[in-house]
């Protein structure tokens, strides 16, 4: 799709107030997966369906085979009277791809799906640390160019309370080597070269889980035996430790007061 192909199409089924990627930032993505050409993409966080449906068509026309985006939930936060993913179909318009939206996973539950994927969209919870959890969680399932594309780097800004710091944060334990800096939005998108050892990683994820969490309300225990049984499965000893003793000291209801 070239730009004003993208510009039309999205001014016909974009709200404002929906949170949605803007048309530069799909034009950034659109020339990642030009660069890359990922067989199978994964997206964290469906919502209207909007990025999903333009990525699938990006997919499609570069090669690609499968599409997948997960939501934790079935309810558009924009338009409660609308289910996840309801434009995805009018801007796909079809295609050989296999496209799948699943409702009600997280990136937690990337294993149940039993996918390789190459290329990934992060536009879910914002709230640190959920952007690095979701990183750790479909790193063990990325092959080829292991590329992860972050959205809201600047969300916390626009914030008197900053629950919105987690891609911040996550941006800045990278090296410099490994981000990929967009000027689209105002710098709003980034994407991570995630080709990398686990020890990389997890020296990366040990900096950024120390930082203070900004969770509107405390980890339920549900989601922590998630994370710890994917910390487990998939890292050392060491940054297990490290998460429950973040936790500990982090996921207590008095310290969300002030989203820092």
């Amino acid at each position: 799709m070239e730009v004003d192909e993208i510009t039309e199409l999205y001014r016909a089924v974009w709200r404002k107030g929906w949170g949605s990627v803007s048309i530069d930032e799909l034009v950034f993505i659109r020339d990642l997966v030009r660069a890359h050409r990922p067989a199978a993409f994964l997206e964290i966080g469906m919502a209207s369906g909007l990025s999903s449906g333009f990525i699938a068509r990006f997919l499609g026309e570069s090669g690609g085979k499968s599409f997948t985006s997960i939501d934790h939930d079935d309810t558009f936060f924009g338009d409660p009277t609308k289910p996840n993913g309801f434009l995805f179909d009018e801007i796909h318009r079809g295609g050989t791809l296999d496209a799948r939206l699943v409702k009600f996973k997280t990136s937690l539950d990337v294993e149940e799906l039993g996918t390789q994927w190459e290329m990934a969209f992060i536009d879910a919870n914002h709230q640190h640390p959920w952007p690095i959890l979701d990183t750790l969680s479909i790193w063990p399932r990325l092959s080829g160019p292991k590329i992860v594309i972050h959205h809201d780097l600047q969300l916390y800004m626009k914030q008197d309370v900053m629950f919105g710091i987690g891609p911040k944060y996550l941006f800045d334990q990278m090296p410099e080597g490994r981000r990929i800096l967009s000027d689209a939005n105002d710098g709003n998108i980034f994407a991570l070269d995630l080709d990398m050892e686990r020890d990389e990683l997890e020296e990366i994820a040990i900096r950024a889980i120390k930082l203070p969490w900004s969770l509107r309300s405390p980890l339920q225990p549900a989601y922590v035996a998630k994370i710890r049984a994917m910390l487990e499965r998939f890292y050392s000893p060491r940054l297990v430790a490290h998460f429950d003793r973040c936790l500990a000291g982090q996921n207590r209801e008095d310290r969300f007061r002030s989203g820092l």
